[in-house]
């Protein structure tokens, strides 16, 4: 039985790891396992927050208490899945079958401040509202009543066994479809939008995606070169945390060719983005997973990456950056920017070794490794490697 409480889409990082999931079960590939049912509810757009909680609180876990005491009569269900930490206030207090939590990352949790070169960046919501921290404190005991935590990332893992101790943990890397993402599978249109050099950079405009650091990187660029850069932003460009929107951030640091995408960007429009640009930029100081840069190099796009966790997992050698140094970032995009000149207006290759790497994340992968963790539920797990590629 799969778990989780409102509905998310696929285009939110939750969203996508539930579907994904669901989809992998549904379609018969995690090896011996498959759907019994999914418990979740749509709530309306425009029900109020007293009744949200509610529906979170109280009516949401009852639900999935009672589908799991009729499964379990029934006999249908073995596994009980909550697909993300937000949910895992929805851990019965009593549960007649096992319950796993998948967990993405534990900063909203467990908010923790990073400094980068001088700068103090908040990791998490420092000081949130008292019924999140209520809300907090529910998940929180969840967590500890779950029978095993899946974690996506080696990072993760480690918070989880800091502040789960008692709780058995693994990890087991999130998957996509590389073959989607391929540039031998699909049609790569390349039409030319400017004169420039595309530059891609995707995040909200959250404290810990490092906006402003990026904006600064990009404006210690010379003149001369800067103003041959076009940079695409996808994602949420006003600030929830009182900072300026990214772009005034961008016109404070003279990045002047600055387009604006927005966070509702279809899976097309994106793909095509990666396609005409020269590199995807990644200065986020924490993230659970980190599915922009692997899918970048699923489509054969080169990235610049924060070497801070969990996304320098995903990385081949090489593509890591340090986190707080702006002349490693200038002097690397200037690189991208040389390259690009020498082409003279030539498309750019798509370099099969970064597909080739993205493969060890691939959904054949993660769905023998989630099979190995369902299967392995009750005895001894050890942590999986991150090695494992596509036969």
């Amino acid at each position: 039985m799969l778990v989780r409480g409102g509905i998310l889409g696929r285009n939110s990082g939750l969203g996508s790891a539930h579907h994904n999931l669901a989809d992998l079960l549904g379609s018969g590939s995690v090896p011996g396992w498959e759907i019994d049912s999914v418990s979740e509810y749509q709530l309306p757009t425009k029900s109020g927050p007293l009744r949200r909680l509610w529906k979170r609180w109280f009516s949401h876990p009852r639900a999935v208490d009672k589908a799991i005491r009729k499964s379990f009569s029934k006999g249908s269900c073995d596994i009980v899945h909550i697909t993300d930490q937000e949910q895992a206030h929805l851990v019965p207090k009593r549960s007649k079958l096992p319950v796993i939590v998948t967990v993405h990352d534990l900063f909203h949790l467990f908010p923790t401040k990073m400094n980068l070169g001088g700068q103090e960046i908040d990791i998490g919501e420092q000081n949130p509202p008292s019924y999140r921290r209520r809300d907090i404190k529910k998940l929180k005991r969840g967590l500890s009543r779950a029978d095993l935590l899946i974690c996506d990332s080696k990072a993760t893992l480690r918070d989880c066994q800091k502040h789960f101790p008692n709780v058995k943990s693994i990890c087991v890397p999130l998957g996509i479809d590389v073959s989607s993402y391929s540039p031998k599978n699909r049609d790569i249109k390349l039409e030319k939008v400017n004169d420039r050099c595309n530059l891609l950079i995707v995040g909200s405009n959250d404290p810990r995606k490092r906006m402003e650091f990026i904006c600064k990187a990009l404006g210690s660029i010379e003149s001369s070169i800067l103003n041959e850069l076009q940079i695409h932003h996808v994602g949420q460009g006003e600030s929830s945390y009182g900072q300026p929107a990214i772009i005034d951030l961008a016109l404070q640091n003279k990045v002047n060719n600055w387009s604006g995408h927005g966070p509702s960007v279809s899976e097309s429009k994106l793909m095509e983005l990666r396609d005409i640009s020269e590199c995807l930029l990644f200065p986020s100081a924490s993230e659970g997973f980190g599915y922009p840069p692997l899918e970048a190099l699923a489509s054969g796009l080169p990235v610049l990456c924060a070497d801070l966790p969990s996304h320098n997992e995903l990385m081949p050698d090489g593509y890591c950056l340090p986190a707080e140094e702006i002349a490693s970032w200038k002097d690397s995009i200037i690189e991208i920017y040389q390259v690009w000149k020498t082409r003279s207006g030539k498309p750019r290759e798509f370099p099969s070794d970064l597909v080739e790497h993205a493969k060890k994340f691939d959904n054949s992968v993660f769905s023998s490794r989630m099979a190995d963790a369902y299967n392995s539920l009750g005895s001894d797990i050890n942590l999986f490697s991150f090695g494992k590629v596509v036969e």
